[in-house]
């Protein structure tokens, strides 16, 4: 019988609550496309990838809301959750090469 290094994709809790915090914050994909490409949840940080030319090149004010909007959200999500447990959150904004354009924590 051979073994793989790779392990077997996580199941259960923690998979049903990432997809939930992950459908929460979706709809700012939708809202600032084609700005944010892609979204990740791990843990207690929430990436959003984002096409780094396209979001200079918003108004101040629009990609404030947006910044704005996916803490909130983030927060939300991740309290709901998480009822009674406290962490940092972090909210990352990341480029193609995975380097942070913006980021943001809250304590819950």
């Amino acid at each position: 019988m051979l073994a793989g290094c790779s392990q077997p994709a996580p199941h259960g809790a923690a998979d049903a609550a990432a997809a939930r915090e992950l459908r929460a914050v979706e709809p700012l994909k939708a809202q600032y496309k084609p700005v944010i490409t892609g979204i990740d949840v791990k843990g207690a940080t929430l990436d959003f990838f984002v096409d780094a030319e396209l979001m200079s090149e918003m108004d101040g004010p629009v990609e404030q809301g947006m910044e704005d909007q996916a803490l909130k959200r983030w927060r939300l999500a991740w309290t709901a959750n998480n009822p009674g447990k406290h962490a940092t959150l972090h909210v990352r904004f990341r480029n193609y090469f995975g380097e942070d354009v913006f980021s943001e924590s809250a304590k819950v």
